[in-house]
């Protein structure tokens, strides 16, 4: 059977003629090579992402860009911060009348937060659950009456009545109080100093059997953390003359608390972190125009190598996530660009930018804005092309509102593009316009659409529909041209000013880390413009409450937003540096469509 893409490029051979094929078969060779085993998925700091760079930048090259990166290349390095691994330093040991063992890192445990203390000691509380859901429809407390203050508590993982349909906690929909972020503020707040996780037998009977890929990223949360492995819980209740199964069944059945002191088994903990660094490149390259003014075309190069906390594909990591449309289709798109813009001498200087780092919070791009080779006040606009390779037919296209021309330029380009052309005036999704929207330079984001193969290893080549593809390259290309037309640069509109039409919905300006996996939200930059600014909120912030409800991940605050109105003050919990910081945010009207 003739897959997708190859009826795609003989349609495009038939309508556009050799020209246009030809622009075609560079977009299909650059897509294949970077969307190329060889590549392993692109993960930051991986050699696959190495390789990718030395490829943009050879391609860069061969067009004839100018280097704008350090020392006369085409390379723009910073170095990354991915997390926190474990030192050489970490020991769990556990003293009872029937146990003496020193746990090994890795093999028997797993830190998974850590506080400011690196040494902490106590007698272990078995704490069911570890959860605290004050809510009506819940009324539920593993913790009760009891005192844990200096404790060492053990907590299951998960909820109680996953398997339960009619279970209030929602069963397989894990609620908020599942989440590691819960039980381990939860435990801090009482007092103790340390949690020691223990896998849910009742709801997961065969967790364990198979080895999963270990992550490697280690969050400060003010308590240290551990999941430890096997069955060593089991073992561990068991010496206390309890049994597991009916411990575990009790609360299932009953969903009643099954808390109790393991009097005589204490635990010491050793923390020792380290963190993870590496050197990443954007690659940067530019034409020079008649003007000193730049306008700036970018897309990232990075994805997740073998699958990390962002893939949608749990049972699948360890496999390589090759992001063809996310997003070697938006860099291919870049290529061809720069190669057909450097047939002739723009208007304005054009720079082509190859992010890193996009998919850990936008790193590259704010890198850029720190430190332009250009310099940003010249930056006449910004076209950021993310994930362009999978239309129906239509391009989303966010930003809008950023300039005052944008929207007439782009009515020009929408009468002689075969797309529909869908606006938002905000510069919408967390992509790497973000950054220079903040810095205020005008931005407009190319967009075609999540899919079920976002962050997963079905995200390949052969799924991208080549024809559409090249026509929103050709759109943005029609897009670059009027640009450098203008006799004067766009008019940037500041949206805090309100100088565009707005709706009713509550926003509240925040780029998410998609990489974090813990619960809550982990803030990855704050746009300059918003309510969240205005209020406080920070980049690394991790928001856990909004409005008094816990926030189990993005779209658990999503659900929250929607529940509320422009104007309502709201109180907003977050987690920062391991200490707990309570905010208040006004939430402003989005932007129209």
């Amino acid at each position: 059977m003739m897959t997708r893409l190859r009826w795609s490029f003989l349609a495009l051979l038939f309508l556009t003629g050799a020209a246009g094929a030809r622009d075609e078969g560079r977009l299909l060779e650059h897509l294949r090579h970077l969307a190329s085993d060889e590549m392993q998925g692109r993960g930051n700091g991986s050699p696959g992402m190495e390789r990718a760079a030395r490829y943009l930048a050879e391609e860069f090259r061969r067009i004839g860009l100018v280097p704008a990166g350090a020392d006369g290349t085409f390379f723009q390095p910073f170095t990354i911060t991915t997390g926190r691994n474990l030192g050489p330093e970490n020991r769990l040991r556990i003293q009872g009348p029937k146990t003496d063992r020193e746990f090994l890192p890795g093999a028997e445990y797993r830190l998974v937060t850590y506080g400011p203390d690196r040494s902490v000691s106590g007698e272990l509380f078995f704490a069911g659950f570890g959860i605290t859901a004050p809510d009506h429809d819940l009324n539920y407390d593993d913790y009760g009456d009891w005192d844990v203050r200096g404790r060492v508590v053990v907590a299951f993982e998960h909820e109680p009545q996953e398997r339960f349909g009619s279970s209030p906690f929602h069963g397989k929909d894990l609620t908020p109080y599942s989440t590691v972020i819960h039980k381990a503020l939860n435990a801090r707040r009482r007092g103790a100093v340390a949690l020691i996780l223990i896998p849910d037998r009742f709801n997961h009977p065969k967790r364990g059997s198979r080895r999963t890929p270990e992550l490697e990223t280690v969050a400060n949360v003010g308590i240290p953390t551990v999941r430890l492995t096997g069955r060593w819980g089991e073992r561990l209740l068991r010496e206390t003359g309890r049994d597991p199964s009916e411990i575990d069944r009790w609360i299932h059945h009953h969903l009643t608390p099954y808390s109790f002191p393991m009097d005589g088994i204490s635990a010491r903990l050793d923390v020792d972190v380290a963190s993870v660094s590496h050197r990443v490149d954007n690659v940067l390259g530019y034409l020079p125009g008649d003007s000193e003014e730049v306008v700036v075309i970018g897309a990232h190069y990075d994805h997740l190598g073998y699958g990390d906390e962002s893939s949608l594909a749990e049972q699948r990591l360890g496999q390589i996530h090759n992001g063809a449309d996310d997003n070697a289709s938006g860099v291919a798109g870049l290529l061809v660009l720069a190669r057909d813009l450097s047939a002739t001498r723009p208007g304005r200087t054009v720079l082509f930018a190859a992010f890193a780092a996009e998919e850990l919070g936008l790193l590259g791009s704010r890198h850029y804005v720190r430190h332009p080779p250009l310099a940003l006040e010249r930056t006449a606009a910004m076209l950021n092309l993310d994930m362009i390779g999978r239309s129906d037919g239509d391009v989303l296209i966010g930003g809008v509102g950023t300039a005052e021309e944008f929207r007439d330029l782009l009515h020009e380009v929408e009468a002689n593009s075969p797309l529909t052309f869908k606006y938002a005036s905000t510069p919408r999704g967390s992509s790497d316009h973000l950054s220079f929207a903040a810095a205020g330079v005008p931005v407009l984001f190319f967009f075609t659409g999540l899919h079920p193969d976002y962050h997963k290893p079905s995200d390949d080549w052969e799924k991208i529909d080549l024809v559409r593809t090249w026509q929103v390259v050709e759109a943005v290309r029609q897009t670059v041209v009027r640009l450098n037309r203008l006799e004067s640069r766009p008019r940037y509109v500041d949206l805090r000013h309100g100088r565009i039409p707005l709706d009713d919905r509550p926003w509240l300006g925040i780029a998410p880390d998609m990489s974090w996996t813990l619960g809550g939200v982990r803030i990855a930059q704050v746009l300059s413009w918003s309510p969240a600014h205005e209020a406080g909120l920070e980049e690394k912030d991790v928001l856990v409450e909004f409005g008094g409800r816990e926030v189990r991940n993005l779209r658990d605050l999503r659900n929250l937003l929607r529940s509320r109105k422009p104007g309502d003050q709201v109180r907003i919990l977050l987690l920062r540096q391991g200490h707990l910081v309570e905010v208040t945010a006004r939430l402003d009207r989005r932007s129209a469509q």
